[in-house]
């Protein structure tokens, strides 16, 4: 199942960005998990950061096993593909259609 945090802003978010959500509520869904969206376009990111452009999806990990996580990352990346970065973070998973 999807959900979105109680604290995340959608506006501005980009189509390219939706076909992340599409993407990862797939995989995680294929495992077992829900996927959860903790950031779009609000909070504070780096001064480089795709966020307040609407290209950019922070994804939850807690609540998935930690030896999951690069899997999920991975797969998520490759199904994807190279237009787009995922990286996976201390506590969450980075996804962003790469404009530029």
């Amino acid at each position: 199942m999807l959900s979105i945090k109680e604290t995340v802003l959608l506006q501005g978010l980009k189509p390219e960005a939706l076909l992340i959500v599409l993407v990862a509520n797939e995989v995680f869904a294929s495992v077992g998990y829900d996927c959860v969206i903790t950031s779009v376009t609000d909070n504070k990111h780096t001064a480089k950061s795709l966020h307040p452009f609407g290209y950019s999806i922070d994804l939850r990990t807690k609540h998935v096993p930690v030896e999951k996580h690069a899997a999920l990352t991975k797969e998520i990346a490759t199904r994807l593909g190279p237009q787009f970065d995922c990286v996976l973070e201390v506590d969450h998973i980075h996804c962003e259609f790469d404009c530029r």
